[in-house]
């Protein structure tokens, strides 16, 4: 379950917990076996009943007219990664626009396990950037960073992919190569290879490989820094790091993620570093092709960054998680405001007089001395000038924050150089509109013919952009009469074809014809019902 008191303080009953750990790993080998165990899970979880929901309820985010902004069909704009990318105020470039929230700054922020409230959240990815991008309006990955990405399962596994941009391959056996990363050892501070771990060899069910492109090193973190592979690598230690009694950042609350994350990871390898390209090993996979991509691009997680709050950690004066800084009793590290930033600070200086670099063992392979001589100078210059630690690589930057007052202000990074229509094909989703047309009257044993009528803003729905227009006919009792699928007769024109044996079936009364389209540029269907009288 979730790291979470609440939830581990649940009990529920070993069966519902083996079938929905299961359906967590996507322990299944066909989608047969995937609806049995959704079937189990729906049973037994009616029988555990921790939480009864009363309300079901649909959120609002209200904008000007000359506002445009892409919003997640499940979140919102709240709940929107393109939101910093397709953000427009009319016409005008460098416009500024005032955005009102429920709540500002709740919680501390860092990049580790700051606060997860969702309007922090808002606020982050506005300053950050990802190897890839979920698509709003169907959950799919888009590639962002990365250029492409090829993706291996093992044969049988039901995977499907929907995008181009992503290779999908099938294999008997996935081998995991023996030079692959799998563990680490915090005493010797070195990865611990699939080789050394598992010499009689090892196999994943999933293999993924990232390619990224040539001008990657040439992003730079909002002090000055330039993206490094010490970036992409610092983010994983502490993966081991966090959940290891021996470390100094040792954190019980990171036990139980770092659990499940084991139970299924199987390794992962930089194959070269210039252009980048990352392999990455698991026996968890996703449905989707998009899904089974793993870039591990860094986001806010600069090793400098990730550096200073690990000396901080490690000297027990703060403490990345709430939990922790809770049984340490200090404070909960926070890079924007508040005690933290004088501790901070501190380490900072130390760092700089050092040109410390964090696990040197292992990162001084990817950091020279003057490297890190020269991240530690670019993130005093940025305190002195921002006044705070929050340093990324998104479209905006944080220019102040004020929690008592509740006023955030983000500001253009003028080093991102994405071009500023590169999302905006989703700020509007193409969701359907259906009309269903044809007989109120039909003679019972003859043949009946309606036409769905698919649209969006008037135009025809392109058939080619529809995954599947499905029928079911509802008789006079309200029973399941039959169901099918409708045929495409052009472009936003689909037909059901009721045959005579079908229309036979019918007993004399009212009929009810649902329809329901499903279209593939977004995961919210469309319906549209008809009634009609069946006669002798």
């Amino acid at each position: 379950g979730l790291s979470f008191p609440l939830w581990q303080a649940y009990t529920p009953s070993e069966e519902f917990d083996t079938v929905s750990d299961r359906l967590g790993r996507r322990d299944f080998k066909t989608m047969d076996e995937r609806k049995e165990l959704f079937a189990q899970a729906l049973d037994l979880s009616m029988q555990d009943s921790i939480r009864i929901w009363l309300v079901d309820q649909l959120g609002a985010s209200p904008y000007r007219t000359d506002i445009a902004v892409a919003a997640d069909l499940a979140g919102g704009i709240n709940g929107s990664a393109l939101w910093p990318y397709t953000l427009r105020k009319g016409q005008d470039d460098g416009a500024s626009v005032t955005i009102a929230s429920p709540s500002i700054l709740p919680e501390p922020w860092n990049p580790v396990a700051g606060s997860n409230w969702v309007y922090d959240t808002m606020l982050q990815r506005g300053m950050s950037d990802g190897g890839v991008l979920p698509d709003p309006f169907t959950g799919l990955s888009w590639p962002q960073r990365i250029e492409r990405a090829e993706v291996t399962i093992q044969t049988g596994l039901p995977v499907v992919k929907s995008l181009d941009w992503v290779d999908l391959q099938f294999a008997d056996t996935i081998e995991v190569p023996a030079d692959a990363w799998i563990d680490w050892d915090t005493e010797t501070q070195k990865f611990i290879t699939v080789g050394e771990k598992y010499p009689e060899g090892l196999t994943a069910l999933r293999k993924s490989v990232v390619y990224y492109p040539s001008d990657l090193y040439d992003i730079k973190w909002q002090d000055g820094s330039n993206l490094t592979l010490a970036d992409f690598i610092l983010g994983n230690i502490m993966t081991y790091e966090r959940a290891n009694e021996a470390s100094p950042i040792y954190d019980e609350a990171a036990v139980p993620s770092f659990e499940q994350f084991q139970e299924s990871f199987r390794g992962w390898r930089i194959v070269q570093e210039d252009p980048l390209v990352i392999e990455a090993y698991s026996d968890l996979y996703g449905l989707d092709a998009e899904a089974n991509v793993a870039t591990f691009f860094p986001g806010g997680g600069a090793w400098h960054l990730l550096g200073m709050g690990i000396m901080a950690e490690s000297a027990g004066e703060l403490a990345f998680s709430s939990d922790k800084a809770d049984a340490k009793e200090v404070e909960w590290m926070n890079y924007i405001a508040g005690p933290s930033l004088e501790i901070l600070k501190a380490k900072l200086d130390e760092a700089a007089a050092d040109s410390y670099i964090p696990y040197e063992p292992t990162m001084s392979a990817y950091i020279t001395p003057d490297e890190a001589a020269a991240r530690w100078s670019n993130l005093e210059a940025w305190y002195a000038e921002k006044g705070h630690f929050w340093v990324d690589l998104g479209p905006y930057y944080l220019e102040d924050a004020f929690p008592v007052e509740g006023t955030v202000l983000l500001k253009r990074n003028p080093d991102f150089t994405d071009p500023a229509d590169k999302w905006l094909r989703f700020q509007e989703p193409m969701i359907a509109d259906v009309v269903v047309d044809g007989p109120g009257r039909v003679t019972i044993g003859e043949e009946a013919t309606y036409d769905v009528l698919v649209t969006f803003k008037g135009e025809a729905y392109p058939t080619s952009d529809v995954n599947t227009v499905k029928y079911l006919v509802f008789n006079a009792v309200g029973d399941l009469a039959f169901s099918g699928e409708a045929e495409a007769a052009a472009d936003g024109q689909w037909q059901v074809v009721l045959s005579a044996d079908q229309t036979g079936q019918l007993e004399t009364g009212a009929n009810r014809l649902e329809i329901a389209v499903v279209p593939i540029p977004v995961s919210v269907p469309t319906f549209g019902s008809l009634e009609f009288v069946t006669v002798p």
